[in-house]
């Protein structure tokens, strides 16, 4: 009977820390807050930013003295690719006609492109966010300009782009864990029963 409940519960903790892990969280992640000017800028991104698929990338901007957050500033981001990568021009996605796909314009010396951010496109109207859809994985470079009538600062921070997860490869721990049950209640079973003594 204690075999049995102590495999039980080491069945419950682990599926308990496995799940955290792979469940995607509808949440973003603070990529950088600092103090710069009259503002303390803070910079959010989507849980996960894929090469190809729209992020949230989001600002929060609050006085400096008060930590109020300001809802009537000017918000704009200026994105860079990697370096080294290659110029292309990406389609939109299909089904996100709201994210701006970021490309290339020609004769664009240094490949930047900027993009206004509005507390309309937020679920958080404390935010300033502007959906993106990065053509290119690897290390991009923001600029978060913030204007406030005549004050105004930036902050510049990296959003790092991955590539897209394989489907087959997302579910391995999903199809894993039967069979890690299956050699618990196994292992469980064998230890159980009795052993013939010699």
């Amino acid at each position: 009977m204690k075999s049995t409940w102590s495999a039980q519960t080491l069945a419950a903790v682990l599926l308990f820390l496995l799940l955290p892990c792979h469940a995607k969280a509808h949440l973003g992640i603070v990529l950088s807050r600092e103090a710069r000017g009259p503002f303390v800028i803070t910079v959010f991104t989507s849980s996960e930013v894929v090469r190809g698929q729209a992020a949230d990338v989001s600002v929060l901007v609050q006085r400096r003295d008060s930590n109020e957050a300001l809802l009537d500033a000017i918000v704009s981001f200026v994105l860079t690719p990697p370096r080294g990568s290659i110029s292309q021009q990406a389609d939109p996605t299909c089904g996100q006609p709201a994210s701006v796909t970021l490309g290339t314009t020609s004769g664009s010396r240094d490949r930047q492109s900027m993009i206004a951010a509005r507390r309309e496109q937020s679920s958080n109207k404390l935010l300033y966010a502007a959906p993106v859809n990065f053509p290119l994985a690897g290390p991009w470079e923001l600029e978060a300009l913030v204007r406030h009538g005549a004050e105004s600062a930036n902050l510049t921070c990296k959003i790092p782009v991955g590539l897209p997860a394989r489907r087959l490869a997302g579910l391995i721990p999903y199809l894993a864990l039967p069979l890690f049950l299956v050699a618990l209640f196994t292992i469980n079973q064998r230890l159980r029963t009795p052993h013939p003594t010699k």
